[in-house]
């Protein structure tokens, strides 16, 4: 049997909560190569002096995000049942992350592209109630909204306006429902939306949580 060949391409969907949204994208990558040796996987590993699992994470979410709908794909050199597959990512991932479903994807080895991402951000202080609505009004009638991203000394401005596809306040639930699309070209970051409506209301962002509930790719 060859190692190098993929024969089973399963994605696996899970959920980080509580105090696993303060892991890094680095972090989640190390827990998922400790917790899949644990399960005993036939992965497929990459060449060269230090060979690990090739794993592929659709959308790095950012520290401190919460995700109802996160996604790892596993290439696999032997088939190994579903139900097997998932019961097993599941024991070895302990309490960490809760391990929803596993689905078994064609065995290609081009992986998916991000489409869109919606969150949901909450914490929004009662004085700021009244103003949100215009606020996303005034967003979401600009034509060009610049953010800076990068290190210190490396800053950039990025135009993330064509990015966001849909901004909607739920009165009842105090929630802003936010919808971004993702391109090949690039995409907005949900924090960044927070903190333009947080300034915009006259509130602080550091008081907003934010949570992704669902991923769509192509």
């Amino acid at each position: 049997m060859n190692h190098s060949d993929l024969v089973q391409k399963t994605v696996v969907r899970f959920k980080k909560t509580g105090p696993a949204i303060y892991h890094s994208h680095h972090d989640m990558m190390r827990f998922w190569e400790r917790a899949l040796r644990r399960a005993d996987l036939p992965l497929r590993m990459t060449q060269g002096f230090n060979p690990h699992p090739r794993l592929v994470f659709p959308h790095a979410l950012g520290l401190g995000v919460a995700s109802l709908h996160e996604e790892i794909e596993l290439e696999l050199y032997r088939k190994v049942p579903l139900e097997e597959l998932f019961a097993r990512v599941k024991s070895a991932a302990g309490d960490t992350l809760g391990i929803v479903e596993a689905t078994n994807l064609p065995p290609v080895k081009k992986s998916r592209q991000m489409v869109s991402s919606s969150y949901e951000i909450t914490g929004w202080r009662h004085e700021s109630l009244p103003r949100l609505n215009a606020a996303i009004a005034d967003i979401l009638a600009r034509d060009v909204i610049q953010v800076e991203r990068g290190a210190p000394g490396k800053r950039r401005e990025m135009d993330i306006r064509p990015f966001l596809t849909a901004i909607a306040f739920d009165s009842g639930r105090e929630t802003v429902l936010l919808e971004i699309a993702h391109t090949t070209t690039g995409s907005a970051r949900p924090d960044e939306v927070a903190r333009l409506i947080a300034v915009a209301v006259g509130g602080d962002p550091v008081t907003l949580s934010i949570t992704k509930t669902a991923m769509r790719l192509e």
